[in-house]
């Protein structure tokens, strides 16, 4: 699987094709991509209330109907019913 896989070398100047020790695992991404976002500031208009994307409808715990279909699976359906 990482045989053939492209990416920057971690213990000198340069990119290398393949495995590197504890760089890259199967069960995730080159350790060099992962972050971990603690707070990144408060949102909304100066600072206050939510940012206008919350209130779309579209962000994770602020679903709207639409979305909450979406996630159910009720958009599409497979077969004789249309799209």
């Amino acid at each position: 699987q990482l045989d053939s896989l492209f990416h920057k070398a971690k213990a000198k100047m340069g990119f290398l094709f393949g495995y590197e020790a504890d760089n890259h695992a199967i069960n995730t991404a080159p350790k060099e991509t992962l972050v971990k976002i603690t707070f990144a500031e408060k949102g909304g208009l100066k600072g206050k209330g939510k940012l206008d994307i919350v209130k779309s409808g579209f962000t994770p715990a602020n679903e709207n109907e639409f979305m909450e279909n979406y996630i159910a699976g009720n958009i599409t359906t497979v077969g004789d019913d249309e799209w």
